[in-house]
């Protein structure tokens, strides 16, 4: 087997020829783009059935490798020999609106960004986030008071915005016009995700998701230019600071690229998080009640910090809306040197996508894996400890989300005072279509009928 390395990997172009590998190209260049798009779960289950752990596919324009199974994770994220480029694996779809970004870089330069963030999400700093959370929620809260019935994510949507800029960029004012413009600008990168043609064509998304991301390094370049040097309990505040193992500050263009990723990375993961833990416990009521039960015991209106594990059912709920619904749908790397998955010779630059919902299905690692049933997750169960990478909702290896603890703070904050609030139930035999891209989430945006607690 060749092990030629590639001078530069990032300056190769990305090795098409994978016929010796069984699998379905699908359509002339878009591929299977679309029905991954609406339908992935299916999809994957589908090659998987046909096809095996490893598989070839097309996804707009690209040929690669759909993997899944937790042995070939566990020789992708740990990734031993350096081998699976992040940063190559998302060049052509995340990392053309977020290039070198915490998840679209590679070796020392992932692990200078990691160093950039170290303070931003340590405990001193959470504990004042949450502080700022709760304070967003409630008053989002109020708007809904009175309400009998609601498009759940119509809230939670605009909530977690309102959180992300407070906590990220210290933005409470939400009715300036700089921070419409930011908001929109938001939309528009995320939505230039989805685009399957990748040129700043006249009207198209990826143009403005372009554009929206032009406007936002602006914007962040004056943030960096008033908070450098000062004091502030805000994610943008302690980038700004920051300094490098030479005491230096790090380079604005990299605080400005983490941090527009920062936004829309942490906004629209925590949303599907939630929205998915509102949909089964408002489907399956008696976790609701148990969450009800642990809240009303903390006799708080609001969660603090130091009661972050005493929230025991919310945390079951939260990992196992995580294993149904991921709120990541697709992970991507691609090789660098020629290596082997599933028996198969990979050639060097080869693009594995990753969809890690998969394995968080597999019936050797789960029992009655399409039942909400988050007691799985207790210690005398451990199903998620079956394999090391049966269950990654946060990715693995050296990319695993360095703000997994800042998601479970946001996600178990929320529910604190929504549960203690309202009792909500799902339409009577719901049973939505889900959304995968660009955020897990019912298709319908959950409709709850709403009645307040006494």
């Amino acid at each position: 087997m060749s092990q030629t390395v590639a001078i530069d990997y990032t300056q190769q172009i990305d090795n098409k020829d994978l016929s010796h590998i069984p699998g379905d190209y699908g359509y002339p260049w878009v591929g299977q783009a679309i029905s991954v798009m609406t339908d992935l779960h299916n999809v994957v289950n589908d090659f998987y059935q046909r096809y095996g752990e490893v598989s070839r596919i097309r996804l707009g324009g690209q040929n690669g490798l759909l993997v899944v199974g937790a042995d070939n994770y566990q020789k992708i994220f740990i990734d031993k020999d350096k081998n699976f480029s992040a940063r190559m694996g998302y060049e052509k779809t995340l990392g053309s609106i977020y290039p070198d970004t915490i998840l679209t870089s590679d070796g020392d330069e992932h692990r200078e960004v990691r160093r950039l963030f170290q303070t931003a999400f340590k405990n001193d700093a959470m504990k004042q986030y949450i502080e700022r959370i709760n304070e967003v929620v409630a008053r989002n809260l109020d708007l809904i008071e009175d309400k009998r019935s609601i498009v759940f994510f119509k809230t939670i949507k605009q909530t977690l915005m309102e959180v992300a800029l407070n906590v990220f960029f210290g933005i409470d004012d939400l009715d300036g016009k700089e921070t419409a413009k930011l908001i929109q600008s938001f939309k528009d990168s995320s939505e230039g995700l989805l685009a399957l043609v990748r040129k700043e064509i006249p009207g198209g998304k990826f143009k403005k998701g372009k554009e929206g991301i032009r406007y936002q390094h602006a914007f962040l370049q004056q943030l960096i230019e008033e908070r450098r040097g000062q004091a502030g309990t805000d994610t943008m505040t302690y980038l700004c600071n920051e300094r490098d193992d030479n005491g230096d500050y790090f380079a604005d263009e990299m605080i400005i690229k983490q941090a527009a990723f920062l936004l829309f990375a942490a906004h629209d993961t925590t949303t599907s998080a939630i929205i998915h833990m509102v949909y089964h416990s408002g489907k399956n009521l008696e976790w609701q009640t148990r969450m009800l039960n642990e809240i009303r015991a903390l006799n708080k209106p609001e969660l603090a910090y130091e009661d972050l594990d005493k929230m025991g059912d919310t945390d079951l709920v939260f990992k196992e809306s995580l294993r149904m619904h991921p709120s990541v749908p697709m992970l991507a790397r691609r090789t660098i040197r020629d290596s082997e998955l599933g028996g198969f010779h990979v050639p060097a630059n080869t693009v594995v996508w990753c969809p890690p919902v998969f394995n968080h299905y597999m019936r050797e690692y789960w029992t009655d894996p399409y039942s909400f049933d988050p007691e799985r997750f207790l210690p005398e169960r451990s199903e998620h400890k079956s394999h090391s990478f049966c269950y990654m909702p946060f990715g693995g290896g050296a990319h695993k989300c360095i703000g997994m603890h800042f998601a479970a703070m946001v996600a178990k904050a929320f529910m604190f005072q929504f549960v203690q609030r309202f009792d909500y139930q799902t339409l009577k035999d719901y049973s939505p279509k889900m959304d995968h891209m660009p955020l897990p989430k019912p298709h319908d945006g959950l409709p709850l009928n709403l009645v307040k607690r006494e």
